[in-house]
Protein backbone atom coordinates (compact mmCIF):
# COMPACT_ATOMS: atom_id res chain seq x y z
CA UNK A 1 0.00 0.00 0.00
CA UNK A 2 1.14 3.63 -0.76
CA UNK A 3 1.40 6.41 1.71
CA UNK A 4 1.05 8.47 -1.47
CA UNK A 5 -1.82 11.16 -0.68
CA UNK A 6 -3.64 13.40 -3.21
CA UNK A 7 -4.54 16.81 -1.61
CA UNK A 8 -7.04 18.73 -3.83
CA UNK A 9 -7.38 22.40 -3.11
CA UNK A 10 -3.81 22.12 -1.97
CA UNK A 11 -2.58 25.57 -2.55
CA UNK A 12 -5.20 27.12 -0.33
CA UNK A 13 -5.28 27.82 3.31
CA UNK A 14 -6.65 24.67 4.90
CA UNK A 15 -5.29 22.48 1.90
CA UNK A 16 -1.46 24.03 2.54
CA UNK A 17 -1.81 23.67 6.13
CA UNK A 18 -3.14 19.92 5.57
CA UNK A 19 0.16 19.21 3.20
CA UNK A 20 2.86 20.44 5.68
CA UNK A 21 1.22 18.48 8.62
CA UNK A 22 1.43 15.35 6.31
CA UNK A 23 4.93 15.98 5.09
CA UNK A 24 6.17 16.38 8.33
CA UNK A 25 4.28 13.26 9.42
CA UNK A 26 6.10 11.32 6.17
CA UNK A 27 3.32 10.98 4.07
CA UNK A 28 4.32 11.34 0.37
CA UNK A 29 1.88 14.15 -1.13
CA UNK A 30 0.29 14.42 -4.40
CA UNK A 31 -1.18 18.09 -5.00
CA UNK A 32 -3.88 19.02 -7.50
CA UNK A 33 -4.92 22.63 -7.55
CA UNK A 34 -6.66 24.66 -10.19
CA UNK A 35 -5.28 27.88 -8.50
CA UNK A 36 -8.69 29.80 -8.98
CA UNK A 37 -8.87 30.53 -5.07
CA UNK A 38 -5.36 29.95 -4.08
CA UNK A 39 -1.86 30.55 -4.83
CA UNK A 40 1.25 29.15 -6.04
CA UNK A 41 3.67 30.98 -3.64
CA UNK A 42 1.44 28.83 -0.74
CA UNK A 43 3.31 25.42 -1.94
CA UNK A 44 6.59 27.78 -2.38
CA UNK A 45 5.82 28.48 1.35
CA UNK A 46 4.86 24.39 1.97
CA UNK A 47 8.42 23.42 0.63
CA UNK A 48 10.50 26.32 2.42
CA UNK A 49 8.76 25.12 5.59
CA UNK A 50 9.05 21.48 5.22
CA UNK A 51 12.19 21.26 3.29
CA UNK A 52 10.45 19.18 0.65
CA UNK A 53 9.08 19.77 -2.45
Amino acid sequence: MSDTILITGGAGYIGSHTVVELLNSGKQVLVLDNLSNASAESLRRVERITGRE
